[in-house]
């Protein structure tokens, strides 16, 4: 896959010499957003067309663990926290008719409204999907960052006006039609009267000024630390408005941002609009808290939008959202298939997988070595199939709406290594450890000790990065209590060991000169189907240790782990 910077943005003209237009690459995307609506939404009732499963079933096919009791394809694309439809179909309907329009606007219209319409109809998807609230604690707290990262009188003027208005909205809700108006009013000028007398005042000083743009980035693990502090003193557990939520769950690009910030990438009068056109999109509307590093940052954005062909970057959308569907079509059907042959050979695979085997083996029953090894082995195939086609759905958005995103996934079976496979697993997530945690680690410490150099980064990008993310995103999908941090702080081993994985793999690839590529066709490629099936079980096993269940203890994971390489400790 090509680096962050492999090319430099491209010119507007270059991008007006690759805003061409095609018929039939206009008819292709809406044919196969006509697929998506069929398949995953009631679109078909009001044609008269039958649902999925009573189409294959008039053909005489029958396919288990594909469709839900409404006779649709159970798809895992959905709305999070979105409850004002009564179904998951009516939520992936609006979101698809939004598709449609930002798709057609960022496709027909000229060049410096493209962006602005993909931003205004994600702003309407969320309207609508979240609600008003939601929409405003979103703006607000966006509005915020970009009046601390980019200060300046002139240009922060509307900025702080809109953000102290929508802030007020969110704390208004449930007032009167009048307080609410007078609260946002009240809001608009209190923020910019701050803002203007106060805050830029403040952010002229250099120390309180790189203070207050770390807390501006990093407000999502304040907020944690406090509500944890809250928990402990015996307070409750704070809960936060849908909207801020949203914005928290954007912490990894804020991140990303904030890097290209420091790196001088982010033009330095860069308008609200191009601010916000990282964030607010329609690739991130479905599944808000599913692969959120996509895409990273500005600068990512920057050289990859209409960078090439703007038909060629959409029809590789089309084509990674058939792949998508299919995915989220039969990946079920897919894992139920693999248990099948795996029980057919009279291996047991636990029901529920790789907690429901530790639980039973906390209960004191028996696990053999192979059932461990196939449990977890499956469940890790299980959770790639359907992950893959969430992923791949929104970088197809990404692509639809002219942004050349490289792919979440990459063919990560083909791994002959643990580094080959963490970056073909999660090359957007992966990106954001390194950038964020194995960089600063690496270029500071041991220069003088390579092994140990490339051992202590990757220690601190897939183990201490990667937790501090995990932690983030349990307390935001669950509660922001002790209880949570705890259980995440639990699973340490598993991410000490994935660190330790991948720094000693570097470490043998540093010392070993490569004498053949991966999956030539000589004598020497069962070896590449051994090294595959050794990576992909080692992250399969690791995972025991993420999968902590009431009254087992890490001795009793350590015991069921060693089990999946025929070692059996005593309990």
């Amino acid at each position: 896959m090509p680096g962050l910077l492999s090319h430099a943005p491209p010119s507007d003209e270059a991008r007006r010499r690759n805003d061409t237009h095609s018929v039939p690459v206009v008819l292709c995307v809406l044919a196969v957003l006509g697929v998506y609506f069929y398949l995953f939404t009631f679109l078909g009732d009001p044609f008269g067309l039958p649902r999925p499963q009573q189409l294959l079933e008039r053909a005489g096919v029958v396919l288990e663990h594909v469709f839900d009791e409404d006779s649709n394809v159970d798809s895992n694309v959905g709305i999070l926290m979105a409850q004002r439809y009564a179904t998951p179909e009516a939520e992936r309907l609006v979101f698809g008719l939004v598709l449609a329009a930002a798709f057609l606007s960022a496709y027909f219209l000229p060049l410096r409204y493209k962006q602005a319409a993909l931003v205004g109809w994600t702003l309407v998807a969320i309207y609508f999907l979240h609600g008003p609230p939601a929409l405003a604690g979103l703006l607000a707290a966006h509005f915020g960052v970009y009046l601390i990262l980019h200060p300046d009188a002139r240009r922060g003027r509307v900025p702080s006006v809109l953000a102290g208005a929508a802030a007020a909205y969110v704390l208004s809700d449930g007032a009167a039609a009048e307080s609410v108006f007078l609260m946002m009013a009240a809001g608009a000028v209190s923020v910019f009267l701050a803002y203007r007398y106060l805050v830029l005042r403040l952010l002229q000083v250099a120390r309180l000024a790189a203070f207050m743009r770390a807390l501006a980035v990093h407000a999502a693990l304040v907020v944690i630390a406090l509500s944890v502090f809250w928990n402990a003193a015996g307070a409750g557990v704070i809960s936060l408005s849908l909207g801020f939520l949203m914005f928290f769950w954007q912490w990894a690009r804020l991140v990303m941002y904030a890097i290209d910030r420091a790196d001088g990438l982010v033009p330095k009068d860069i308008s609200l609009l191009d601010y916000l056109a990282v964030f607010i999109s329609p690739g991130v509307v479905p599944n808000w808290g599913w692969g959120v590093t996509i895409p990273q940052g500005y600068a990512y954005l920057a050289n990859n939008f209409l960078c090439e062909n703007k038909n060629q970057i959409v029809m590789s959308g089309v084509r990674l959202m058939l792949l998508a569907i299919g995915y989220l079509v039969f990946w079920d059907w897919l894992h139920h298939y693999f248990v099948g042959i795996a029980t057919g050979f009279g291996v047991e695979v636990y029901d529920g997988y790789t907690r429901a085997m530790v639980r039973a083996f906390v209960a004191g029953e028996d696990v053999g070595t192979a059932s461990v090894l196939a449990t977890t082995l499956l469940d890790l195939i299980r959770f790639m199939m359907f992950f893959a086609g969430v992923v791949h759905f929104k970088v197809a958005v990404w692509r639809l709406c002219g942004y050349r995103v490289e792919a979440y996934y990459n063919k990560p079976w083909l791994a002959t290594n643990l580094v080959n496979f963490w970056g073909r697993f999660a090359y957007h997530y992966r990106e954001f450890l390194v950038r964020a945690f194995y960089y600063p680690v690496f270029f500071r410490w041991f220069k003088r000790r390579p092994r140990l150099r490339v051992l202590l980064a990757s220690m601190a990008a897939a183990g201490l990065g990667n937790l501090i993310w995990h932690i983030s995103e349990r307390v935001f999908f669950r509660e922001m209590d002790v209880e949570n941090l705890a259980h995440v702080l639990g699973t340490w081993p598993y991410f000490f060991l994935l660190g330790l994985g991948i720094g000693l793999t570097q470490i043998v690839l540093m010392n070993k000169k490569r004498t053949r590529k991966p999956w030539r066709a000589d004598r020497w490629w069962i070896t590449d189907v051994v090294a595959v099936y050794l990576t992909l079980q080692y992250f399969a096993l690791i995972h025991i240790f993420a999968r902590p269940v009431e009254g087992g203890t890490q001795w009793d994971l350590l015991r069921l782990f060693l089990r999946g390489v025929g070692v059996f400790l005593p309990a």
